[in-house]
C-alpha cells in the first residue's frame, strides 16, 4: 500500500508556443530551462503543481513514465538525417533523450536521489506505480513522486492503426500527472493498492468482486479495454458511478495517470477502480481510495 500525500496535473490542448509552458514553470521554479523542450516542459509543469505546498524529503524519489517521451525533438531529427540528409542539431539531438525530462524535475525540486525514466507499451503508469513500490517496500526509499509525461498525437492515419478506433472521437490533448507517495499513512489524502494484472477479464472481474472498496465507488477505463472487459468488470460492480475522464479531460497516452489525478481532484471521497489494458490483452486494475478526511492513525 502507498498513501498519497499530494498530487498535480497540467494537461490540457497542445499550445503553439511553449512560453506558455515556460510561463507556467516559472510560478513554481526560479531555474531558467533555456534549451528545455515541450517534454521536459510538460513534465515539469505536472511535477510542480503536483508538489505545491509540500516540503520534500531531499532522498524521495522521481518516477517518470512516459509512453512515447519526447516526440517533437525525435521526430525533427529524423526529419533532419532522413529527409534533409543533414548531421542533427545537437540540441535537438541531445533533447531525443527522454530520461532528461526526470533529470530535470529533480533538478529544479532538489532531489539528489533515485531518478527513473520508464516505459511499458500502454501500461507505463501502472508497472512505474509497481517499481516505486517494490523500492519503497525494499527500503531503498520512503516517498515517491510518480508521474506519466507524454505530448499529443497529431496523426490521424498513426492513431487509427494503433488503436483501430475513430481519431475524431478523441480530443488530443498533451500534459503530465503526478502523485507524491509515501509509505506514511499520517496526513494522507488517500491510498492507492499495488496493481493487479490479468490474462482475462474474468479473472479481473472476480478479483474485483473480491475487493474491500468503501464509499462511493467508481469505474475507469483506459483507451484499450473493449466491450467485453467493460461488461464483465461492470458486472463485478454493478453499483459503481462511471468516470469517463478521457472524454472529460481529452486523451493523451499517459492518460491512466490523469485518471487517477482527476478521480482525486474532482471526486467525491469513495474509491476508483481503473482498468487498463495492452495490446497483448493483458488488463491491470487500479484501486485508489480517497479519504473523506485524513485517517487516524493509532500509536
Amino acid at each position: 500500500m502507498m498513501y498519497v500525500h499530494g498530487h498535480g496535473s497540467f494537461v490540457g490542448p497542445p499550445v503553439a508556443e511553449i512560453k506558455a509552458i515556460k510561463a507556467e514553470v516559472s510560478h513554481y521554479t526560479q531555474i531558467r530551462f533555456r534549451r528545455a523542450n515541450r517534454f521536459v516542459l510538460i513534465a515539469l509543469a505536472g511535477a510542480c503543481r503536483c508538489v505545491q505546498g509540500h516540503t520534500l524529503d531531499p532522498r524521495t524519489a522521481v518516477y517518470l513514465t512516459t509512453e512515447n517521451g519526447n516526440l517533437g525533438d525525435t521526430e525533427t531529427v529524423l526529419t533532419q538525417v532522413y529527409h534533409r540528409h543533414e548531421f542533427p542539431m545537437p540540441y535537438n539531438f541531445i533533447n531525443t533523450m527522454s530520461n532528461t525530462a526526470s533529470f530535470y524535475v529533480a533538478q529544479s525540486l532538489a532531489l539528489p536521489g533515485r531518478n527513473v525514466t520508464f516505459s511499458s507499451k500502454q501500461l507505463s503508469f501502472e508497472r512505474g506505480l509497481e517499481l516505486a513500490l517494490c523500492d519503497m517496500d525494499g527500503g531503498a526509499t520512503e516517498t515517491a513522486l510518480v508521474g506519466g509525461a507524454d505530448e499529443a498525437c497529431f496523426s490521424k492515419a498513426q492513431f487509427e492503426t494503433k488503436f483501430q478506433l475513430p481519431y475524431a472521437r478523441y480530443a488530443m490533448v498533451e500534459g503530465s500527472s503526478w502523485l507524491l507517495l509515501r509509505k506514511e499513512a499520517a496526513g494522507a489524502l488517500g491510498a492507492i493498492r499495488p496493481p493487479a494484472t490479468f490474462e482475462t477479464p474474468e479473472a479481473a472481474a472476480t478479483w474485483v468482486g473480491r475487493q474491500s472498496l468503501s464509499g462511493t465507488v467508481r469505474l475507469a477505463y483506459g483507451i484499450l479495454p473493449d466491450a467485453t472487459d467493460r461488461q464483465a468488470i461492470g458486472r463485478a460492480l454493478p453499483d459503481a458511478l462511471p468516470l469517463d475522464y478521457i472524454a472529460e479531460r481529452g486523451y493523451f497516452d499517459s492518460a491512466t495517470a490523469c485518471g487517477v489525478t482527476h478521480f482525486l481532484d474532482q471526486a467525491d471521497p469513495g474509491c476508483l477502480v481503473h482498468v487498463n489494458k495492452d495490446f497483448r490483452d493483458q488488463l491491470v486494475v487500479l484501486v485508489v481510495e480517497k479519504y473523506g478526511c485524513l485517517p487516524q492513525v493509532f500509536e
